[in-house]
């Protein structure tokens, strides 16, 4: 494993799509993002990065300059992010439409297909980068979801004294479990370092 395949579980708001797109842009020049979030609140994150390389985004709602994703249709979400990645070399796969997929198919038809895409991903040198919404789905659904994945995040976010509060829980096998606040200015939300040092250890392994 010299690519881990990374899960964020994140409260609801844009703070979670946010934080996947600075973690991929971290790992890779080429991305391709199957989105379900409003394109608007894409081009808020996207633009926030200034991200200069290679994007390509596919989304269920028509929308000029992006893809077109049928969520209805599995074998046409695997043939959205294939043509999204066309002429990109190992790159690195954003996916934050599991809960409608959950919604649509069910967990085990939705758990089969994200087995498959990690693993073809993975075979053409990516990786795949997925966002969950907390709550979009039972907790069940959740555990499950999570397996294929080698890392698993999670960002909580509250209200205290009147003001919002996100931490950024870091709870793997070989560090101890860490609640680490995050820094959000406007759209954009830095990556905490020991998210990065996680992430590099898996590397290794």
């Amino acid at each position: 494993m010299n690519k881990p395949d990374i899960l964020l579980i994140s409260d609801p708001g844009y703070e979670g799509s946010s934080l996947i797109f600075n973690l991929a842009s971290q790992l890779s020049t080429n991305i391709v993002w199957i989105a379900s979030e409003p394109p608007a609140l894409l081009n808020s994150i996207v633009k926030s990065y200034n991200f200069r390389g290679k994007l390509s985004i596919a989304t269920p709602k028509q929308w000029k300059g992006y893809n077109f994703v049928n969520l209805m249709n599995l074998n046409e979400v695997s043939i959205a992010i294939s043509k999204a990645g066309e002429n990109m070399k190992g790159f690195t796969l954003i996916i934050s439409i599991i809960p409608e997929l959950l919604l649509i198919h069910g967990l085990e038809k939705t758990y089969l297909f994200m087995l498959n895409t990690i693993w073809k991903i993975q075979n053409q040198g990516g990786q795949t980068l997925a966002l969950i919404t907390k709550d979009a789905q039972s907790r069940r659904d959740e555990i499950v979801m999570s397996r294929p994945f080698s890392v698993v995040f999670y960002l909580e976010k509250k209200i205290e004294e009147n003001t919002w509060k996100r931490n950024l829980i870091v709870d793997l096998p070989y560090v101890s479990k860490e609640v680490v606040p995050l820094k959000v200015d406007g759209f954009k939300v830095e990556i905490p370092d020991v998210a990065l040092e996680a992430i590099d250890n898996l590397k290794r392994v």
